[in-house]
Parts: structure tokens; C-alpha cells; sequence
């Protein structure tokens, strides 16, 4: 339940982690309030899968695992064992494969997870039933977005649900949801550095494909031609006002939802940083903007942005990806990392952003509209005379983003080529 007290409420955190040991150690550095309360990760790959292309991952034993474990309690930080794909391709359901998943959750258990993070309504069930200690948290992939929804799980007995991202900007819905589980005690999280589209129509069959990209035996376990981030990234850099448009909450911003808890007197309310393929430097820099509330900088230096370098496992998933592909395959695998090797120079101003978001906290609820995005030069603000559309963000991104036109331009036709080739079946020849 919430604990009150007089003190100024400070927003809780939950953190992604590579298993870095240098991570936590950074944590303990940076954190002295113990904001951060949580970090969750999962094994490289198992049967049940998760939320992110096990090529991407560390190699990890059971026995790394626990030690990794134990190394977070002693840094006062609980671990969160990911068991999230949108998909589990039915395995929970076929005896074999069903005993496997049950025997997993127990190992897990006794490595000494404290939280799984799941998006399934039966293993919500399952694990209540067998593992009733265990804390149960949804995922991103439960696709919570209004009322119901949260009274759903919460008769289902999670214990904490992470909001879908347009949740981020809808302070009357947030207000609301954070009245209805004040009784309850359920604990409401929010992906604050996340850059999906906004209205993302990739986002059910990208965390399907992430699913079985995650899932041990499956043939894309190794590597994973990702469609969907190369459209998600082109939609963006072709229209960088979806860049505003994506549901990201900013450092600076963080206070209005503190205030939010204050308001409604539940302070059940954690965010949620990510991503556990990013290096730990990009780790500890999130973590340092959070708790400070404050960066000056590039807003993309906090976000989830496909820039190779900042991938810590991605040159190894190259090297193993090569060593079982052909030379046609090898050519296609380099065009694939090309573009996201040779992204543009796109800088958003953080600090041009302040204020933004008071026009979300007056009760603003962005799924009225329709955006209206295009940035270019001598535009046309079509939004003007139809009310159907909102150029908010658009008119945003025109004051703090920056880029090189000829970048752009070169960047999404090379990438309107390769993503042309896979649509005709050409890269699969």
C-alpha cells in the first residue's frame, strides 16, 4: 500500500541492465536515495522468449544469473526476470513445453528473482497459483490503455502494470487510474525514454517478431532481420516531428508526475528506463538525467535510439550472425547494420523543449487528432483549417530539432531501397 509521509514525494525508478557488473556499481555511485528500487533483464534466450532479439544479448548461464542476483540485494536493488513476449507460440499449452516453463519459473525462484514481468493472462494465473511469493508485473506488451483494462489484470492478481505509452501524455487518464488503484495498492509503472511511433501500427507484429527472435530453437534466435525498427526509423527521420510525437517523458517533466501522486495520494508510481541492449555508459547516463531531473544535451542521447554504438552486444551478433550465413546472406546482413550504421546527425534540443508538456497536463488526449508531421520548408500548416488534425508537435520539432537535409535525404533513400528489396523479395534471393 502507499506510504505517506511528509517528505516530498521523489519518483521511484526501474532500470534496465546488460549484466554488467560495472553497472550496478555505477548505480550505487550515482543513486545515493535509493530512487532506483528494481533492474530487470532476462537470460540471452529460453522458452518462453521476451520483448528483445536474443542477438542482442549477453551470453548468460543460470549460474551468472544468480550471482548477478545476489549482486543486485546487496546494493538494495530487487531483480525483475523478463517472461514478456506478445507471443509464446502456444508453448504453455502443449504438456512438454508447458512442464519446461513451469520448471523455469521454479529455477528462477530459487536463483532468487523477486518479479517476472509477463504479458500472458494464463501465466498471470499459473504463477499466482504455483508461485503466490512471486511479484507479477505486466508488460509494455499487455497493451493497458484505459480503465478496464487495469481492473482486468488487477482481478487476475498482478501486482503492477506498465502503461502503454500514450498513457505518458494523458494526465486525466493517469489521474484517474492512480484514484481507482489507490485502494488496491497495484503499482503503475511508465516507459519514460522509449521513441515508438506514436499510434505505432508496427507495435503488435514487432513484439511478435521480437518474441520468437527471443525464443530458444527458433531459427531466427541468431539473427533477426528486424523490419519493423527499419520502418519505425524511417518514418521518423523522414518526419522527425514524430520524434516529439513519441510519448517520451523528459527528466525536466518527471516533477509533474510527482505532483500527480501528491495530488491523487497514491504514490505507487514507478518509471521505467530502458533498454537492456544499450551500453552501460548509456545506462548511467539515463539513470544521471532521471535522477537529477535535468540534461542538456541531444533528448536522442536518452532514448532508445538505433545508433550502433551505443548497442553493447552488436558487433557480437554481427561475428556470429556471419559465421552461418552465405555470401549473399552476409551482403544483405551488412546492408541491414549499414543503416543503422550511417544514421544522420538528428539533434533535439532538450533544453529547447521546456513547456512542451504543459499542454498535456491542462488534459490535452492526443487520440482526438490525427498529427499533423511533415516538416519541411515553407510548409503549409494544414492543420489551420481542419479539425481533425494537431500540429502541436510538428510546430515543437521546428523549434528544437536540427539536422543536415542531405543526410536525411541520402539516409532515407538508401533506406526506402533496402526496405523496397525486402517488399519484392529481392534481398531473400
Amino acid at each position: 500500500m502507499n506510504n505517506v509521509t511528509n517528505e516530498k514525494f521523489k519518483m521511484k525508478y526501474t532500470l534496465a541492465t546488460n549484466f554488467d557488473t560495472n553497472l550496478i556499481e555505477g548505480i550505487k555511485s550515482i543513486d545515493k536515495d535509493n530512487s532506483i528500487k528494481s533492474v530487470y533483464g532476462k537470460l540471452k534466450s529460453d522458452i518462453v522468449g521476451g520483448g528483445r532479439s536474443a542477438m542482442l544479448l549477453p551470453e548468460l548461464s543460470m549460474n551468472d544469473l544468480e550471482n548477478y542476483i545476489q549482486l543486485c540485494h546487496q546494493n538494495n536493488l530487487k531483480f525483475n526476470y523478463l517472461l514478456n513476449p506478445v507471443c509464446m507460440g502456444n508453448k504453455e499449452f502443449v504438456k512438454d513445453s508447458h512442464n519446461q516453463i513451469i520448471s523455469l519459473i521454479d529455477s528462477l525462484v530459487t536463483s532468487g528473482i523477486d518479479a517476472v514481468t509477463i504479458n500472458s493472462p494464463y501465466l498471470c494465473e499459473v504463477i499466482k497459483k504455483q508461485f503466490p511469493k512471486l511479484k507479477v508485473s505486466i508488460g509494455a506488451g499487455g497493451y493497458i490503455t484505459e480503465m478496464q483494462h487495469v481492473k482486468f489484470w488487477e482481478e487476475l492478481g498482478a501486482d503492477e502494470l506498465t502503461l502503454q505509452h500514450n498513457v505518458n501524455r494523458n494526465f486525466n487518464m493517469l489521474e484517474n487510474m492512480l484514484n481507482y488503484t489507490k485502494k488496491s495498492g497495484i503499482s503503475l509503472r511508465l516507459i519514460a525514454n522509449n521513441v515508438c511511433l506514436h499510434g505505432c501500427p508496427y507495435r503488435i507484429a514487432h513484439g511478435t517478431g521480437q518474441s520468437h527472435a527471443s525464443k530458444q530453437n527458433e531459427s531466427s534466435q541468431k539473427f533477426h532481420l528486424d523490419y519493423h525498427i527499419i520502418k519505425c526509423t524511417l518514418d521518423k527521420i523522414k518526419n522527425p516531428a514524430e520524434l516529439i510525437a513519441a510519448e517520451w517523458i523528459r527528466p525536466e517533466d518527471v516533477k509533474y508526475y510527482e505532483q500527480l501522486c501528491e495530488k491523487t495520494g497514491n504514490y505507487n508510481l514507478f518509471i521505467k528506463l530502458v533498454d537492456r541492449t544499450k551500453t552501460t555508459d548509456f545506462l548511467l547516463r539515463v539513470i544521471s538525467a532521471y535522477l537529477s531531473q535535468s540534461y542538456a544535451g541531444s533528448l536522442l542521447d536518452l532514448l532508445l535510439w538505433p545508433s550502433l554504438k551505443e548497442f553493447a552486444q552488436v558487433n557480437k551478433a554481427m561475428g556470429e550472425a556471419v559465421a552461418t550465413l552465405d555470401a549473399q546472406s552476409m551482403e544483405n546482413l551488412g546492408r541491414y547494420f549499414g543503416v543503422f550504421k550511417l544514421l544522420p546527425d538528428v539533434y533535439v534540443d532538450n533544453k529547447k523543449l521546456d513547456g512542451f508538456i504543459e499542454k498535456f497536463i491542462s488534459k490535452y488526449d492526443c487520440c482526438d487528432k490525427v498529427c499533423d508531421q511533415a516538416v519541411v520548408p515553407n510548409h503549409q500548416n494544414t492543420a489551420d483549417n481542419d479539425p481533425s488534425k494537431c500540429s502541436y508537435c510538428r510546430n515543437w520539432a521546428e523549434k528544437a530539432i536540427s539536422f543536415d537535409r542531405q543526410q536525411i535525404e541520402d539516409w532515407v533513400n538508401n533506406s526506402r531501397e533496402l526496405i523496397n528489396d525486402m517488399c519484392e523479395s529481392k534481398f531473400f534471393r
